[in-house]
């Protein structure tokens, strides 16, 4: 692989892409709430997703509820339409970890970080089970680089050419919070986030929207330069297909399946080698 990935603080990381074999364009797919274990999980779309990022060795980062975990026989939501067969022998926790493993063991090289979201974080608290540090420990055995986040951190993207880092982006992640109304669909909590973290993309999920929003900040270098920065703001949906049960009872429609590739494209100019980040839906 031309990247590879090492923790550096407990709520951070850095991702290091080798641009030696010079490419144009690296990639990295973002997801979150994917909700694996339901039987409402578009898992036919999430395998061709990650098999595109297979095929390019792209890095991977799921960014909390990989796992749904709702269909223990204590949770007042479980539903026999939600729950898979495979997940039916009893040991409902357990189950939830093998599965998936043996599931996504074929994505194990490219699986950079998996951090909770509110529904590990909820089995954590109830029942001192932590799904997504055991799903983490299995994957490093099979040789996996996947570290094990946090509900939010950042990740750094550099970009190395040759034995020169020509630069440095910082992406700051939070599974999210809120509900993702009709009319600030999530869209008012970028504000709020860019207010408490500084970072060049930040990306969050939970609410199971997708959009993106642009910024540019103008500011002064320590040499006393003006220049502009841009920041990304993305939020990934969810892989879970919902327009019936719970969600509707709740008046709410069907919401976008999918993620984003975050795309890094290197150029020259002048004499310095720059790298530009981009995003593009997965669907």
């Amino acid at each position: 692989m031309n990247w590879t990935i090492q923790r550096t603080d407990p709520h951070a990381c850095i991702l290091a892409y080798d641009w030696t074999v010079f490419s144009g364009v690296e990639k990295a797919l973002l997801l979150s709430d994917v909700h694996w274990d339901s039987a409402q999980c578009d898992l036919k779309t999430l395998a061709r997703d990650l098999d595109k990022a297979l095929e390019s060795k792209s890095p991977v980062f799921i960014f909390g509820d990989f796992f749904d975990a709702m269909q223990g026989k204590w949770d007042p939501r479980a539903s026999q339409s939600s729950l898979r067969e495979e997940h039916r022998n009893g040991s409902y926790l357990d189950l939830l970890v093998d599965t998936s493993f043996e599931w996504l063991k074929k994505y194990a090289s490219i699986l950079a970080l998996i951090s909770p979201g509110n529904h590990e974080t909820s089995i954590q608290k109830r029942h001192e089970v932590n799904l997504t540090e055991r799903l983490v420990t299995l994957l490093r055995r099979e040789g996996s680089p996947c570290v094990l986040g946090t509900y939010w951190g950042f990740v750094g993207f550099s970009h190395r050419n040759g034995h020169k880092t020509a630069a440095v982006h910082s992406l700051h992640y939070h599974h999210g919070f809120g509900g993702g109304g009709e009319i600030t669909r999530g869209l008012i909590d970028h504000s709020r986030t860019r207010g408490m973290y500084s970072a060049d993309i930040y990306v969050s999920g939970h609410i199971h929207r997708r959009n993106y929003d642009e910024n540019i900040i103008t500011m002064m270098s320590s040499r006393g330069v003006v220049h502009q920065r841009q920041q990304l703001f993305l939020r990934c949906a969810s892989y879970k297909a919902e327009h019936d049960g719970w969600h509707a009872e709740k008046g709410r429609a069907a919401r976008p399946i999918g993620g984003w590739w975050l795309q890094f494209k290197g150029f020259k100019d002048k004499n310095d080698w720059c790298v530009v980040p981009s995003a593009a839906a997965t669907s």
